[in-house]
């Protein structure tokens, strides 16, 4: 059975710990677990009996390292990014660790959700990194989400021990009779406990362990928002047991790796050098590519290597992630990467993170030049702006207040978010309204009223999808359709729609390309907006006495991206 440790499972933390690590030591030509232990402490990223920084440090000094708790969580988050391949050992050992490519990808991205994503999808065994030896034969997520198809889109966190963490998932015989297996233990509480409990015999473990090995597999594909959480009975009556289940996204996600070229190891090394220098530059590039990076500086090196590999790759998409599968200093080389000291940035290396280059994305560019509707009277701003205003003068930083409001509303449902959003527009001027939940007379959730251009609004709170989905970008499109049609206030067919949600779609380039098939066959701009942006320029318009140009709202195509003059 594969086993996953089980370190700090919080995506927010995990993202705050790397960029701290990486800004420290992205100029040495390597770093330490000592090294990670100090970093993490003294940013005050973790506790040790109670306390935080030197003091955290001084008390879990130890001869032995195992019980040292600072050092034992820096090896806990070291394991996530080595996971993640973000980070990699520098030579044949597990210590010390240099930056790979991708990871500081991840560490110069403000949204790094998406490359998140597919770095999780690229975990695979086994790999020849170091000189470890793996005998597990598994691409654990692609099987899990397949698993959670074949089962209904529900399954219980111990079927993950008992089925797609125990088989090589390239073996279809070994696959279907894994899905048999469970099929048949389900109804019967019983049946499952003498299973678990002979997987924990045969493994000669303690229940515990097995059962830990689940954590961070469940805290990866919640954070992806390829699973929930939903307790029932159905499966293992009589108990009610806490299971996960398919997302909206996560049934997307499993579809789409259907139809891929999934290259593990034991293939990757019987193909020539040539090719193998070119299937390592396809599956960096690609799993940016899908991460919504402009490839476009790649593109002839891209065409190039398709061409060479067209015989593997038969016309798929490629599923390879060379960081997580092969030492870095081969990857390295087929990408032309010459380090600088312990890391690339001087190189210029990085690509531009946008959402594709063959769509129109614009700026909401903030301006003192547009004069501010009146926003006076309006109980809900005037409660709004005395939140922001007092957070303030207790000293949070424009950034803190705006992150602080984000995180308040992940709990949101659609009875609190829709006039929040509503709200946050009207913090800009607009006159917006928000539909009552449930009102099936009003198309929209909300509508910005103009005598113009009135722009109607898809909305999802987070409890509904965390991540904008396709649906809800098909959804603004007939908003958009229906305003029309309708005629329930002015607009013009070459003004946006809206879908509005807590944060970006995860597959950008899915999106995107939805979005460009909707502009060329009906003429019609989807513009996709996210919390924290609008946090960004309704704060910034109350804080810094700034207003929004809405001539670029009305135009949006696309990702909105708040950047001010």
């Amino acid at each position: 059975m594969i086993r996953f440790r089980n370190p700090g499972t919080q995506y927010t933390t995990q993202i705050q710990v790397f960029r701290e690590l990486y800004n420290e030591y992205k100029d040495a030509p390597s770093f330490s677990l000592d090294d990670m232990a100090e970093t993490i402490a003294r940013t005050k990223l973790m506790t040790a009996y109670g306390y935080a920084g030197d003091a955290a440090l001084a008390l879990s000094n130890t001869d032995n390292d195992s019980l040292n708790s600072t050092k034992m969580n820096a090896k806990m988050y070291a394991e996530v990014f080595r996971l993640l391949g973000w980070i990699t050992s520098a030579g044949s050992g597990s210590y010390p660790l240099v930056f790979t490519y991708i990871g500081e990808h991840a560490a110069c991205t403000d949204e790094v959700l998406p490359l998140y994503e597919q770095c999780v999808l690229g975990i695979n065994n086994p790999q020849r990194i170091m000189d470890v030896k793996y005998d597990e034969k598994v691409r654990f997520f692609k099987a899990a989400l397949f698993s959670l198809e074949d089962l209904g889109g529900i399954m219980y966190k111990h079927e993950l021990c008992l089925g797609p963490m125990s088989i090589d998932d390239l073996d279809r015989s070994q696959y279907a009779r894994m899905i048999t297996y469970l099929q048949k233990l389900r109804g019967s509480y019983k049946r499952y406990e003498e299973a678990y409990k002979g997987l924990c015999e045969d493994l000669d473990v303690k229940p515990t362990l097995p059962d830990n090995s689940t954590r961070l597999p469940i805290a990866f594909m919640k954070t992806c928002n390829w699973i929930d959480s939903k307790r029932t009975k159905d499966l293992y009556p009589p108990k009610s047991l806490e299971c996960i289940c398919l997302t909206d996204h996560g049934r997307e996600v499993a579809k789409s790796l259907h139809n891929v070229k999934d290259l593990r190891l034991d293939e990757y090394v019987t193909y020539s050098e040539a090719k193998q220098r070119a299937l390592i530059r396809l599956g960096v590039y690609s799993m940016l590519f899908r991460a919504g990076y402009n490839t476009d500086p790649v593109k002839e090196t891209i065409q190039n290597d398709t061409n060479e590999c067209k015989d593997i790759l038969a016309g798929k998409p490629l599923l390879f992630s060379p960081y997580q599968t092969l030492h870095h200093d081969e990857v390295d080389d087929a990408l032309n990467l010459k380090r600088n000291h312990g890391s690339y940035h001087r190189n210029r290396t990085i690509l531009p993170n946008v959402s594709r280059p063959d769509l129109v994305i614009n700026d909401l560019n903030l301006s003192v030049t547009v004069e501010t509707v009146s926003r006076n009277e309006d109980a809900e701003v005037e409660r709004f702006t005395s939140y922001v205003n007092k957070l303030k003068l207790a000293g949070k930083k424009k950034r803190e207040i705006i992150d602080r409001v984000f995180e308040e509303c992940i709990t949101d449902t659609q009875t609190r978010f829709y006039p929040f959003v509503a709200t946050l527009f009207r913090v800009m001027g607009l006159d917006c309204t928000a539909s009552r939940p449930g009102d099936n007379g009003a198309r929209w959730d909300a509508i910005i009223v103009d005598d113009e251009e009135s722009i109607p609004i898809e909305i999802k709170s987070p409890t509904e999808e965390q991540h904008l989905s396709l649906k809800a970008i098909r959804q603004a499109l007939e908003n958009k359709v229906i305003l029309l049609s309708r005629e329930t206030h002015p607009t013009k067919p070459e003004t946006t729609s809206l879908a509005v949600g807590y944060y970006l779609p995860n597959d950008r380039a899915e999106v995107t390309n939805l979005m460009i098939d909707f502009k060329n066959t009906y003429g019609y701009s989807i513009g996709v907006i996210d919390l924290k942006t609008l946090l960004t320029i309704a704060i910034t318009i109350l804080l810094d006495g700034k207003t929004i140009d809405i001539q670029k709202l009305n135009r949006l195509e696309g990702f909105a991206n708040a950047t001010f003059k």
